[in-house]
């Protein structure tokens, strides 16, 4: 054998391995888009899971295939992947279904499949590593409550939803899915629960006296709305428990500005805001103290509330960020085209 013979011979070993693996590796082909849909039913059938997803999901693209086929390919591709425990993928698959033929006889397995997607995303021990996918399960509980809002599981999605982003310290978006359920279903098991949630979700993105109040100010307006509904219901303890303490941080953000004032010596800035705090939010401990200071300057509060050069000029309405106003636009704009 010649040399070159030789050095060629563990080249020729080497490349067979790598020629199993790629023929390992060959997926189904596309052939006929109007024999492909049969095919990828008969590798449902045959449990050929991978090659039915493959080739399920080139007929989904394929331009010259009927757009019920593809619909059709979208769903069992979707089934496939889900065989395949790829929820993200699958979720792709049964989104494109809702998205390109609402009307399929699978819309209330893809709602179920949805559901399913949602709570083993959100909260499964299998997505729970540092690059999970876990927005996915979001997603999927969001397009469920999107396309099938009245049913028995929309307001559940959007719950868990609150729930997801609550687990993860995301306390802002937690408040606003939260709130959807008390506003979008008023009359759903959840709907209370879920008013005092988003005041109290609003107290936890506050921060504290020193920063922002328009963040307790929700909290007070959602906290206030939660007790008026509710004011027996099984939350009223803890919006009460929570009013109390969104009232004392209140009060406390008036103080924090009063000492900034009598630091620098501004005697009217100091005085009205201790004015805020006393008049505002007398039953607190940061009111009350308000009031004392207001006293040693021999000022008498009860006067203040009838001087319009004195009195409280700080009655703030809380103003909603402009990012969650255009959100709710399009959310809005996006719902009025799915309806019938």
């Amino acid at each position: 054998m010649s040399v070159a013979r030789r050095g060629l011979a563990p080249l020729a070993l080497l490349a067979l391995p790598l020629a199993a693996l790629l023929a390992g590796c060959a997926s189904e082909n596309l052939g006929d888009p109007m024999t492909a849909l049969p095919r990828v039913q008969a590798l449902m059938g045959e449990r050929e899971y991978k090659d039915a997803a493959d080739l399920g999901g080139q007929l989904v693209e394929s331009d010259e295939a009927d757009p019920k086929d593809r619909a059709e390919a979208a769903f069992l591709a979707g089934e496939a992947e889900m065989a395949l425990g790829h929820d993200a993928k699958a979720f792709e698959r049964y989104r494109y279904v809702l998205e390109n033929a609402p009307w399929s006889e699978h819309a209330l397995a893809i709602q179920k499949r949805l559901f399913e997607i949602g709570q083993r995303m959100c909260f499964g021990e299998e997505y729970s590593g540092w690059f999970d996918d876990r927005g996915k399960g979001v997603e999927a509980f969001e397009t469920l409550q999107a396309h099938f809002r009245s049913s028995d599981e929309a307001d559940d999605a959007l719950k868990l939803v609150g729930d997801y982003f609550a687990g993860q310290d995301e306390f802002a978006e937690a408040a606003l899915a939260y709130l959807r359920v008390a506003d979008e279903y008023p009359d759903s098991e959840w709907a209370e629960r879920c008013l005092w949630l988003a005041g109290h979700m609003r107290l936890l993105v506050s921060g504290g006296p020193q920063y922002d109040r328009n963040d307790l100010l929700r909290a007070q307006d959602l906290l206030q709305r939660s007790l008026t509904q509710h004011p027996s219901g099984v939350a009223a303890p803890q919006a009460k428990e929570d009013l109390a303490l969104t009232l004392e941080l209140l009060a406390a953000c008036e103080v924090v500005v009063a000492d900034f004032y009598a630091r620098r010596d501004v005697l009217p800035g100091e005085t009205l805001r201790l004015a805020n705090a006393a008049l505002l939010y007398p039953e607190t401990e940061s009111g009350r103290r308000a009031k004392l200071r207001l006293e040693a300057l021999g000022i008498d509060v009860a006067s203040l509330a009838n001087d319009p050069a004195r009195e409280s000029i700080d009655k703030l309405r809380p103003v909603r960020p402009r990012w969650e106003r255009e959100r709710d636009s399009v959310r809005a704009s996006t719902d009025a085209e799915k309806a019938p």
